[in-house]
């Protein structure tokens, strides 16, 4: 994460937003449409909104292709004691998708009833020049993924 504080500490973490939240002010003109509307809701990073990022876990990761060009679906689950549905993050004109687990995945900071992956701590979306550029940290290791844009779409199980 370049704006994103994460800090693991005494066996939770310290999870600060406001930097990028100051930076997404300057950015955000430069996002594409979609990145910029999921970025800039005011939920996003509200720890105690129900569709805060923060606590979601991976259910999914799909990509297809079509017309010389590749398409990604992120589907994340909620939390039971947060979340009223859970998060569809589709990415067209993907460029790169990269799934990074720590070493020590797995270990206390994941939950036994979680992927590997853990828990999503926060995510943080920059321009680039291909579009966007969305890292999502969990709390056993990283996705990211850059493409020409993406929709994000809270929903319930099911829809």
């Amino acid at each position: 994460m370049k704006f994103i504080e994460i800090e693991e500490i005494d066996g939770g973490y310290f999870l600060d937003p406001r930097k990028y939240l100051q930076e997404l002010k300057l950015i955000g003109p430069d996002l594409p449409p979609g990145a910029r509307r999921f970025a800039q809701d005011a939920d996003h990073y509200d720890f105690a909104a129900s569709k805060c990022v923060k606590d979601l876990t991976l259910s999914s990761v799909s990509i297809s292709g079509g017309n010389g060009s590749l398409s990604a679906e992120v589907e994340f689950a909620p939390n039971k004691f947060k979340h009223e549905s859970g998060l569809s993050v589709r990415y067209w004109g993907l460029v790169n998708l990269m799934v990074e687990v720590s070493p020590e995945a797995g270990g206390s900071g994941v939950r036994s009833e979680t992927v590997r992956l853990g828990d999503v701590q926060l995510d943080e979306i920059l321009p680039h020049e291909s579009g966007c550029a969305h890292e999502i940290a969990f709390t056993g290791g990283v996705i990211r993924i850059v493409s020409a844009d993406l929709v994000a779409e809270w929903r319930l199980a099911g829809e």
